[in-house]
């Protein structure tokens, strides 16, 4: 997933590379080996195995895959947190814009020369999937099943650019979620765009509770009274926006909470952990985004190919493997220059202002 994956940071938080890799596999896990071949009738007995004796007695549902989702939103408040302390509000934006749409291009692009549904796959709805759009407007038409998780990114982004005049003080957390309490509150106010606007923004406590950390726990910022009472008030707030939105993922049986439960206790273990810094890691973090974003593209395109003409195992280890591939090629040569133009764009801003200043 794009959200936070900024490199500056990650050199500095040797953990969030370890935990990055892990969320984008996890979520991989759950599609390649569980539920695309679900699609074909048929069941890797290693993920069951897995559902039966890990993820299920534990509570933790989507076969990891909600539990990978929450990794990256908690990783991303720590991290666009950091990057908002110490940029401008023009270059954050640049950056950010940088970070998420070429790469979202490329990945629904693709998605849309293999849609299954034709139908869908018009001009008007491959711009809006190219904007991001197409989760605030109704009907929905998703051309690339995981972006939806972006939009939640981006809504963060654009509320942390909002606020920027506080980005040196952790109470801007008050902020967030006050806003995302007032969304929820008023979310069948302004018609069926706001309600799903208010759908997106009801997953920002999880973004939030990653920012607690990083103010509390990272900066030392703020004091364990105030970083358990900004955890606290996030959880409740996100336990509201499933009760008033989403009913359905708060029960025990199909809980959300308990796997974002879990998440945040191995960010902070992880977090305060002593780890070495590995270039496999570094890779499989590097990577993350674009893997995240073509692995139900490239690796059920394999999947499709092989099912019924090869073992099960070798069609997942093939899919996973061609979607590492890919995620290799495309962040060379699509995020690299992207990431690079962003850090030459921002450092050419910065000349121009200190040249007016001076001036």
């Amino acid at each position: 997933m794009a959200q936070s994956h900024e490199t500056e940071a990650a050199n500095r938080y040797v953990s969030l590379d370890y935990l990055r890799a892990a969320a984008a596999w996890l979520v991989a896990w759950d599609h390649l080996a569980n539920t695309m071949p679900g699609w074909r009738g048929q069941v890797f007995l290693p993920a069951l195995w897995v559902r039966n004796h890990i993820s299920g007695p534990l509570g933790v549902i989507q076969d990891f895959g909600w539990f990978g989702v929450a990794l990256f939103f908690l990783i991303s408040g720590f991290i666009i947190s950091d990057r908002a302390r110490v940029e401008s509000a023009g270059e954050f934006v640049l950056k950010r814009l940088l970070r998420i749409y070429p790469m979202l291009a490329v990945a629904v692009l693709l998605s849309s020369a293999f849609a299954v549904a034709k139908s869908q796959v018009t001009v008007t709805n491959v711009l809006l999937n190219l904007t991001l759009a197409n989760y605030l407007v109704v009907p929905q038409v998703a051309l690339l099943g995981v972006a939806w998780t972006l939009v939640i990114e981006m809504m963060f982004y654009a509320l942390t650019a909002v606020t920027q005049f506080a980005r040196n003080s952790p109470h801007s957390i008050a902020l967030n979620l006050a806003v995302v309490a007032l969304m929820i509150w008023r979310r069948g106010a302004y018609g069926p765009s706001f309600l799903l606007a208010a759908a997106v923004a009801s997953y920002l406590p999880v973004l939030v509770m990653g920012q607690t950390i990083y103010w509390w726990l990272a900066k030392g910022r703020l004091s364990a009274f105030w970083g358990l009472t900004y955890l606290a008030a996030a959880y409740g707030l996100f336990m509201l926006g499933l009760e008033a939105l989403q009913p359905g993922f708060l029960p025990v049986t199909n809980s959300y909470v308990i796997s974002v439960t879990y998440a945040l206790l191995l960010f902070v273990v992880l977090l305060r952990a002593s780890l070495r810094p590995r270039p496999v890691v570094r890779l499989l973090s590097d990577t993350s985004y674009s893997l995240y974003l073509l692995h139900g593209v490239v690796g059920w395109g394999v999947m499709a190919a092989l099912l019924g003409r090869a073992p099960l195992w070798v069609a997942i280890a093939l899919a996973a493997g061609a979607s590492l591939a890919a995620s290799c090629v495309t962040y060379w040569l699509i995020e690299t220059p992207a990431n690079t133009l962003a850090r030459r764009l921002s450092r050419s801003r910065r000349h121009s202002a200190a040249r007016l200043a001076e001036a």
